[in-house]
């Protein structure tokens, strides 16, 4: 089972939705950043370097495809940058999306009653507090219903003890009030029952 979930965990696109916006937002961040930095180079050191060599046709017309080069390499390292940071920003967004989509899975589970399943997370993965609260407080939930389940057995045994007593004696010998309160003990046991046998509980250790 952890291998199954390890591999399906090398999906690293789980919530398209989440994830393209978290990854648009940063490079619009970066994008913006590299914007004022290149400005700030091209419009204040650089274009004052390129006044100076215009000013001097021979040495202009020397440096032109100097200056051309290093146009063409900061752009070609501006898209390079660009697309590391997009994948960094999918490997950020995935620390995140994972944990919420596994946050999920088991917050359906226990909406079926399933209290077997804890929230796994790996290493770099967020909110791993969180999922540790979150598994202690599954697991405590899961023991006052085993705990509970206990209780609900021994009375169950009891109640079979009494109705095996009532059927000796005979219900004409017991009051009526004892009979109802059995029967209703009995309707009440077999309701408790029902709603604990909802639960999928993990195997006792």
């Amino acid at each position: 089972m952890t291998k199954n979930w390890f591999w399906r965990r090398r999906n690293y696109l789980i919530n398209f939705s989440f994830q393209s916006r978290f990854v648009t937002r940063n490079l619009f961040a970066l994008v913006a950043m590299a914007l004022i930095v290149a400005f700030t180079v091209y419009y204040t050191i650089w274009a004052r370097i390129m006044d100076e060599f215009y000013n001097l046709p021979r040495v202009a017309s020397q440096f032109a495809p100097l200056f051309a080069s290093v146009n063409q390499t900061v752009l070609l390292i501006f898209v390079v940058f660009l697309l590391l940071a997009a994948v960094a920003s999918v490997f950020a967004s995935h620390s995140i999306a994972g944990p919420i989509y596994r946050f999920e899975k088991v917050l359906q589970g226990l909406a079926q009653g399933d209290l077997s399943q804890r929230v796994g997370l790996r290493r770099t993965d967020e909110f791993k507090h969180l999922a540790d609260a979150f598994n202690e407080v599954i697991s405590q939930l899961s023991s006052s219903i085993t705990s509970d389940a206990d209780t609900i057995k021994q009375l169950a045994a009891l109640s079979s003890r009494l109705n095996a007593k009532e059927g000796g004696a005979g219900k004409d010998q017991l009051p009526a009030v004892m009979v109802k309160d059995l029967e209703k003990m009995n309707q009440l046991l077999a309701r408790l029952q029902a709603n604990i046998g909802k639960f999928k509980l993990p195997p006792a250790p």
